[in-house]
């Protein structure tokens, strides 16, 4: 995971020369998982968040156990960047919520950042795991949600991201034998967050509308 996070680093560098790069350091240094090389084969679209989009800030401090960055009051939502780190492949826990049995899955990490300059954002998250869905695109280049998010209200609350800082959650990767163009998205309010896009696996019947 080290060797691959320091690879991911100097080619972003030597990539984006002349451009501001964020560090997200903070974020490798805080991903400990379990390696797997399993990847999620759901047989119907699976609902969200459940777990594996569990949300980490690396810039928490805390006294007494309290989260202040936790709230209930919906704040200001402009200046979110979503970036898939797709060149590094993660795991997550994506056991279901009546399973007892633990399940493993390859992920990407999903950094939600804040490029607002003395802004805080706030951020919906629901049981403490980022409301985000994972589109792809079809043949005919339209975009489908191959996620479905809960309806689910009670446990949601927002999350406050600073000025300059980010929290990471995971996407899982599905297991299939063709290949789409992938995107996050995130809907606050009236208007919708999309991530870079990233390519990765996928079964023909997760793209039906």
């Amino acid at each position: 995971m080290k060797i691959k996070w320091v690879i991911f680093i100097i080619v972003l560098l030597f990539s984006c020369k002349g451009e501001e790069i964020q560090d997200y350091s903070l974020y490798s240094k805080m991903d400990k998982v379990e390696e797997t090389e399993k990847k999620l084969r759901p047989k119907k679209k699976v609902t969200i968040p459940f777990g594996f989009n569990q949300i980490y800030d690396p810039f928490l401090k805390t006294k007494k156990g309290v989260n202040k960055k936790a709230v209930y009051e919906k704040g200001e939502c402009r200046g979110i960047k979503i970036t898939v780190l797709d060149s590094i492949t993660s795991s997550i826990v994506v056991t279901g919520r009546l399973s007892t049995r633990k399940k493993l899955a390859q992920a990407f990490p999903v950094i939600i950042e804040n490029i607002s300059k003395k802004k805080t954002i706030s951020i919906p998250l629901h049981r403490g795991c980022a409301k985000i869905i994972q589109e792809a695109q079809n043949d005919k280049n339209e975009w489908i949600a191959i996620e479905n998010l809960t309806k689910e209200k009670i446990g949601e609350f927002f999350y406050q991201i600073y000025p300059n800082q980010y929290v990471y959650t995971k996407a899982p990767i599905y297991y299939g034998t063709d290949s789409a163009t992938f995107r996050i998205s995130m809907a606050l309010d009236d208007t919708t967050f999309y991530s870079n896009t990233y390519r990765s696996s996928i079964q023909k019947w997760m793209l039906r509308k």
